[in-house]
């Protein structure tokens, strides 16, 4: 049988499918320029991610996932905007299904580890030990794809490279090597998000809050913590008859880079004040500084609990470096 590559049918709703993957060519057509244009959109939202971890003084295990989480979104979604399109070779569309499998691995197990710190951090375990805790994460993070990868090319090497996408084979099974790890870790990061959801409720309860706030406290947890604990991607599972999940998969997946950097980074009240630190030169009052460093200890507010903020004499420094520079 001929090699033959259909690479117009590259858009994210086939990385997830365990059945054939058949869709009317109209919204095939759709759905891969939806994907496209999702693509774009996450790569500067990575990229802008990176760069505000890089840019202000924040030395948390939380963002550092998040940092490499990036990362690896960068490098899988352009190697999946050039791996249907670029190889048109059999061993060359192996090689990039093996790249694919690496990175989009990389995007969940950098998830999880972020999942790993929050634990870490609400037990206090490993605490003051940071060389320890990058370590774990690290190896969770970009060993572990590694071995599932290796695994599944010495298992299953003929499954690499599909007849009509260059992606694991579902008539084989292979593709059970990407979609059961994938379920694993967002099944672990949802009981993860509940435990901190349970935490905070706590927390506001002792505190006697009003209900409204104690809900929009909530729902600030949901909304920052959702675009890293990688959740949607559940929608994938979905069987491909029910558009209406391929559309919210390939929308809300496609644009991850980006729905990280807006929800995630720009709506942490702590990036925003730092950023305005770097900015103005002129640091938060010591008793705004010991109150929020207070609630990252005590709760599981996404915003507050997942960063460890240089003290009140690194933002000193950086505005007395401001001032000099002025």
């Amino acid at each position: 049988m001929p090699w033959h590559n259909d690479s117009d049918l590259a858009n994210y709703g086939f990385l997830m499918q365990t059945q054939v993957y058949l869709l009317p060519p109209t919204i095939e057509y759709i759905l891969v320029r939806i994907t496209l244009v999702g693509i774009g959109l996450s790569v500067v939202g990575s990229l802008l991610s990176v760069f505000l971890v890089c840019y202000v003084p924040i030395r948390s295990d939380a963002l550092f996932s998040v940092c490499n989480m990036c990362i690896a979104l960068i490098g899988a979604q352009l190697a999946f905007a050039g791996a249907e399109n670029v190889f048109p070779e059999k061993i060359m569309c192996k090689v990039s299904t093996a790249s694919l499998h690496y990175l989009f691995l990389a995007v969940h197990t950098w998830s999880l580890a972020f999942s790993i710190h929050m634990l870490l951090k609400l037990f206090r375990f490993l605490h003051g030990k940071r060389t320890k805790r990058r370590f774990i994460l690290a190896s969770v993070g970009w060993v572990g794809p590694i071995i599932v990868v290796a695994t599944t090319a010495v298992v299953a090497g003929d499954g690499y490279g599909d007849e009509r996408l260059c992606w694991l084979s579902v008539d084989n099974g292979s593709v059970w090597a990407f979609v059961g790890p994938v379920c694993f870790i967002c099944s672990v990061n949802l009981l993860v998000l509940f435990l901190v959801l349970l935490v905070q409720y706590r927390h506001d309860s002792k505190k006697a809050l009003p209900p409204i706030t104690r809900l929009g406290n909530l729902l600030t947890t949901i909304i920052t913590q959702l675009p890293v604990t990688n959740v949607t991607w559940l929608f994938g599972v979905v069987p491909a008859k029910f558009v209406a999940f391929q559309y919210l998969f390939v929308m809300l997946n496609a644009s991850q880079g980006m729905i990280i950097f807006t929800c995630h980074m720009m709506c942490s009240s702590q990036i925003r004040n730092l950023l305005k630190t770097r900015f103005h030169g002129v640091p938060p009052p010591d008793g705004a500084k010991n109150e929020e460093l207070t609630k990252s200890d005590s709760t599981g507010n996404t915003q507050s609990l997942e960063m460890d903020i240089v003290g009140a004499e690194g933002l000193r420094a950086i505005a007395m470096s401001k001032k000099r520079d002025s």
